[in-house]
């Protein structure tokens, strides 16, 4: 194992002490290196630990795919298991029916399905016959599609003990529950003790420890507990009885529409109309409105028709509470359309239709409350609920839901963006997120106009919150002079998203933020000019000692990256081969003043641009106001020459090369300097010189 290793297996092991290793390290480092040693100790290990960085994501990388296979074979599995698991089930159901089954159920192979279908009813009845007395005159009551459903014996519960009181022997019919008693002797087993009609019966399943059996029927104004012979047993009569029950409803609620669609018809045929079908347009019902119910109260004949019309609005009234109890809402807004075409007169029947409809209009609105009614977006919402808001006239009621719910659910997103040491990162996620949501719901109610000044102010609304953020957690934190300028144009690059789909809510940035940009912005450059004053004041008119031969190479390629050329001024001796004939003051001043116009210059198009100038003015008027009451010597002079001939131009060009902000205030207020702008256009041939060269 090499030294090295050695290190690495050290550096993970459980008993490290980090404090107790620099103090090791330390000891064998001589007096003065301490720093140094340090530095590039701490810069190998950041190499070592970018190293396993970069092995730990190949690692991962090289894995993903077999992850991804991996997860879609688990899938595949789990959902032959449960297939499998469902095909074991339905074996087991059959296994149980089969040994239930008496030698006399067993019939040819060749019989007909529905021959087998009648000998099974046939049995049936049969075993009912044989096992409970004074059914036969029930039976012969009995329609031609009723038929038994299921039919067990069980144990009857106590109520409040819940302990086995007798066997019950209960019988389902297709709208009849059954229930037989035993008797104390004789040929049957049960008698029939009573019978219940759907309409006053319902079933529980009670959920208890030591009662996993056990069922709770509600027969109006009673209940009993009964306990089941197995959990098969348990499911088929709760599932049975509540099948049987929905199926009883749904046929009395076709009868009753029948019945109800008949009397609107024969009322529409006695004033000489013809009745309109469900779902048609509202005019034709208008229409039988206007022209039949109008002349109701001109003769006898119409006050008879107006009775009948107020006794099928209260038919009417039971049905759609029936529809609203099954939450088909398409019915339930057809038929409140259908009342409000009838001139009703009685208060106590308008009363009760506008109440329905209040409860239509509320669970609508859950509808567009829930959270999955994001997941289509908008067209989803348009689809159901939405018109059917709008065909009750609350049209932009149901779009203000929608958009609130679209609000709460944006608002949950940008609480799980975090602000980390990179404000740009969070800047560019949080209005990607925003200007993306605000995008997405104007192109969905573009076709709706009526809709779209409410959606225009929901946006204009969503953008606030978002300028709210932004300022709250990147422009109110002192930030520095970049990132104040960055964070105003990725927003302006958003906002250009908005302005492609007709949406200009620039104005919006501009009357939200620019008084927290200007205020950030002022400070920065408050902090700027301090800066430079204080080394100014600090100024010798040395040269600038850059102390070994690195720090001068990279200096003067930073120098050469911002455009500027400042070999020229590197001292020739020898002795003082790392020095640079120019002020330490104007070095600092030329990356000062080079970095402010190139962040400045972001912000020319806005109405900051007067703010800017100033900046921009002021502090080159500082600076040269500093070199004109400065004393002449070489450095002097070298460093007139670095920032007039070049630093100058290079600002100028970089921040508007379309005024001369910077020439005026040279030539007005600085002249002495002009000569060096003279000896520019010289450099610049020199240069050219050198690069043909």
């Amino acid at each position: 194992m090499t030294s090295e290793e050695q290190d690495d297996a050290y550096l993970l092991a459980s008993n490290f002490n980090a404090a107790e290793h620099v103090n090791q390290f330390l000891k064998t480092i001589r007096s003065g290196e301490e720093g140094r040693r340090l530095q590039n100790y701490r810069a190998s290990l950041q190499t070592k630990n970018n190293t396993a960085s970069e092995a730990i994501k190949d690692v991962v990388f090289d894995h993903y795919r077999q992850f991804i296979e991996t997860s879609k074979e688990i899938s595949h599995l789990e959902r032959e298991i449960y297939q499998l698991s469902s095909l074991l089930s339905e074996q087991k159901n059959l296994i149980e029916n089969l040994m239930e089954m008496n030698g006399q159920e067993k019939r040819s192979s060749g019989s007909t399905s529905t021959q087998s279908g009648g000998n099974i009813a046939h049995h049936s009845t049969q075993t009912l016959l044989q096992k409970m007395d004074g059914v036969a005159s029930f039976l012969n009551t009995l329609k031609e599609n009723d038929r038994i459903l299921l039919q067990n014996e069980m144990l009857l519960l106590d109520s409040e003990t819940m302990e086995p009181v007798h066997p019950i022997y209960l019988v389902l019919f297709t709208d009849t529950l059954l229930i037989g008693h035993p008797t104390s002797g004789g040929k049957y087993r049960f008698h029939l003790s009573s019978t219940h009609s759907f309409d006053n019966l319902a079933v529980v399943n009670v959920k208890r420890a030591m009662s996993d059996l056990v069922l709770q029927l509600l027969i109006f104004p009673e209940q009993i507990y009964i306990k089941c012979e197995n959990g098969r047993v348990k499911k088929e009569w709760f599932d049975g009885i509540e099948h049987a029950k929905r199926t009883k409803e749904q046929e009395n609620s076709l009868v009753r529409q029948a019945t109800i669609r008949a009397k609107r018809k024969s009322i529409a045929k006695g004033n000489g109309q013809q009745f309109p079908s469900r779902g048609r347009a509202h005019d034709n019902i208008s229409m039988i409105s206007e022209e039949g119910y109008g002349q109701q109260d001109k003769s006898p004949e119409g006050n008879v028709t107006a009775l009948e019309d107020t006794q099928w609005l209260k038919d009417l009234i039971n049905e759609l509470q029936d529809v609203i109890s099954h939450r088909h809402m398409e019915q339930a807004v057809e038929m409140i359309l259908e009342w409000k075409s009838c001139d009703c007169k009685d208060p106590a029947i308008n009363a009760k239709f506008a109440s329905l409809e209040q409860t239509v209009v509320k669970m609508l609105s859950e509808e567009i409350r829930r959270p999955r009614a994001l997941h289509g977006g908008a067209k989803a919402v348009l689809s159901r609920p939405l018109n059917l808001l709008k065909n009750l006239d609350r049209e932009t009621y149901a779009v203000d839901l929608y958009l609130k719910r679209r609000s709460s659910a944006l608002r949950a997103a940008a609480r799980e963006l975090t602000v980390s040491e990179e404000p740009l990162s969070y800047v560019r996620q949080a209005s990607k997120l925003f200007v993306n949501e605000i995008v997405e719901v104007a192109d969905e109610f573009k076709n709706q106009p009526k809709c779209y000044c409410l959606v225009l102010q929901w946006c204009s609304g969503e953008l606030s919150l978002l300028l709210s953020l932004v300022r709250r957690n990147v422009i109110e934190v002192a930030p520095t002079m970049a990132v104040c300028v960055r964070t105003w144009c990725i927003l302006l690059t958003q906002c250009d998203k908005l302005t492609v789909i007709g949406l200009d809510l620039s104005f919006e940035v501009h009357r939200l933020l620019a008084p927290a940009l200007k205020t950030a912005l002022t400070t920065n450059f408050t902090n700027i000019i301090e800066s430079m004053r204080l080394r100014i004041s600090e100024e010798r008119w040395k040269p600038y000692n850059m102390e070994t031969e690195s720090n001068l190479n990279r200096y003067l390629e930073e120098m050469s990256d911002m455009g500027l050329a400042i070999d020229w001024a590197v001292s020739s001796t020898t002795s003082s081969r790392f020095y640079i004939n120019v002020s330490q003051s104007g070095c600092h001043f030329a990356r000062v003043s080079v970095s402010l116009c190139k962040d400045l210059a972001l912000l020319k198009s806005s109405h900051l641009r007067n703010l800017c100038d100033s900046f921009v003015r002021m502090l080159w008027e500082e600076y040269l106001s500093h070199l004109a009451s400065a004393p002449t010597s070489n450095i002097h002079t070298c460093t007139c020459q670095f920032i007039i001939a070049q630093v100058l131009p290079l600002c100028e060009e970089t921040y508007d090369p379309s005024t001369s902000l910077l020439n005026d205030l040279l030539s007005s207020k600085f002249t002495q300097f002009m000569q060096y702008r003279n000896e520019e256009s010289q450099f610049e041939e020199e240069q050219e010189e050198i690069a043909n060269v």
